[in-house]
């Protein structure tokens, strides 16, 4: 009996430390109402969102039943504190405490080209109390390209194109990209062009090259995809009204002597890329009305000779994720001879002091260097490359005062340098900027690919609400 007193008060006393001993039924609170996915590919698994049930009681809390409507029909999936089920029962919540259910989606194809609503709730039963958590996604279905291109091809809008491994498009084939069609990159994909390829978007309906992953988060991040890389036999090639992003570099074009490859780029976008957005050697580029931005090394490379014009372009990078040691605009001749390049009605700026590097003395920069009517960050008193003949009528020492390019926000606010100030003589070739929006007949038209529209605002602003997208 003396023993039996103190064990019967070490199990009472144990009893009394259980933090789930004598659950009620009460009240939950969840982190949220709704649980919406992004875009989902049919066929594909989404990202793996959350969802944070609490305890509001004083007590452990019992809850009954905790179940998925659809049952092990529906497309969504969840984990429920660590249990892989549709349905799991007598779930306790200590006090003050919580749980988590995991939730992911798989879209079956249904045929259609459009977007289809998919729909679910996570329920739950606590004695008399009850709750339930909406959750919804939409699904895509796709056309997963698994074949090289190796005669004409054209891709169309509707269902997207994902590509998943390396795409090689040949030498006698070429790959038409028609307005609004989008093409998304999974991990580690890569598209390699010896023939040609013409995206020929419009301003009504641009062209997207990107990640698969189309989680807003993830609409800014560098890296995701290897990117496009055009050999030198490539001929003919054009991007016209087109967004890439998300690449390693969005675009690498490699010629070499008696072989040197053609792209022409109106109203494209370049960004988000974690090495480069236009990387070329021995090329010949064309590119007017547009936006090179947010690279982790130069967002334009150019070496080794070839001819390069970039008109009303905006070049420009800021790269939050570590040093940034090389500009925005790197021109290396390396062994063999100066790139021709010429630079007008354009911006050349970033985080760094210089933002154009030439890796020649002045002597050899000045046989193939001109920028007319731009601004180009560069401390011209330290630049060894720099002569007075390269530019004429540029900026060298101001910001160009973009309203948010910390949101890539490139357009100019109403007190930058670059209003009204870019040369007249593009203006009958070029009358529209990359938005197609109208440059004026008789002001000076802007510098840079945006022309400031009257009235115009932040992003915030203009939306009524923090970082909406404002469409280029």
């Amino acid at each position: 009996m003396r023993h039996t007193i103190p064990l019967l008060l070490i199990v009472v006393s144990c009893l009394g430390c259980d933090p789930l001993a004598n659950p009620v039924s009460g009240r939950l609170a969840f982190s949220s109402d709704t649980i919406s996915f992004d875009t989902v590919f049919s066929g594909y698994g989404s990202a793996t969102l959350e969802l944070r049930i609490k305890n509001l009681e004083d007590d452990p809390l019992l809850i009954d039943r905790i179940w998925l409507g659809g049952g092990t029909a529906s497309p969504f999936r969840v984990n429920i504190d660590g249990r892989s089920a549709a349905e799991v029962q007598n779930t306790t919540i200590a006090r003050g405490d919580s749980i988590f259910i995991f939730i992911i989606v798989t879209v079956d194809p249904t045929g259609g080209d459009l977007p289809l609503a998919v729909t679910d709730s996570v329920n739950f039963l606590s004695g008399s109390h009850s709750g339930r958590v909406i959750l919804e996604a939409w699904g895509q279905d796709i056309r997963l390209v698994t074949d090289d291109i190796l005669s004409p091809a054209i891709w169309t809008e509707g269902k997207p194109y994902v590509i998943r491994g390396h795409l090689f498009v040949d030498t006698l084939a070429t790959l038409t990209l028609n307005p609004g069609t989008r093409v998304y990159m999974h991990h580690g994909a890569e598209v390699t062009i010896a023939g040609s390829l013409k995206a020929e978007g419009t301003a009504e309906k641009r062209i997207t090259i990107a990640t698969d992953r189309l989680e807003k988060e993830y609409r800014d991040v560098p890296g995701r995809w290897i990117g496009l890389k055009f050999q030198s036999c490539s001929r003919g090639n054009i991007l016209n009204h087109t967004d890439i992003r998300n690449a390693q570099t969005a675009v690498k074009i490699e010629g070499q002597p008696g072989s040197v490859p053609d792209l022409r780029m109106n109203s494209t976008t370049l960004m988000h890329n974690s090495v480069s957005s236009l990387a070329a050697k021995d090329a010949d580029i064309f590119a007017v009305n547009s936006l090179f931005a947010h690279s982790g090394f130069s967002t334009v490379s150019l070496a080794e000779g070839g001819d390069y014009e970039f008109i009303h372009c905006t070049i420009s990078n800021i790269w939050e994720y570590n040093f940034r040691s090389e500009p925005a605009l790197l021109i290396n001749p390396g062994n063999r001879y100066m790139p021709e390049v010429s630079v007008v009605n354009s911006v050349i700026s970033g985080s760094l002091s210089d933002e154009l590097k030439i890796n020649a003395p002045a002597a050899v920069a000045g046989s193939g260097f001109r920028a007319d009517s731009s601004l180009i960050k560069v401390d011209t008193l330290s630049a060894g490359w720099y002569s007075t003949p390269l530019f004429r009528t540029v900026i060298t020492s101001r910001s160009p005062r973009f309203i948010d390019e910390n949101k890539w926000d490139f357009r100019p606010d109403t007190l930058s340098p670059l209003l009204d100030c870019a040369g007249k003589t593009e203006m009958t070739t070029w009358p529209a900027d990359i938005r197609n929006k109208p440059r004026p007949a008789f002001d000076g038209p802007d510098i840079g690919a945006f022309e400031r529209q009257r009235g115009e605002k932040r992003k915030e602003e203009a939306a009524g609400m923090t970082g909406t997208q404002v469409s280029h």
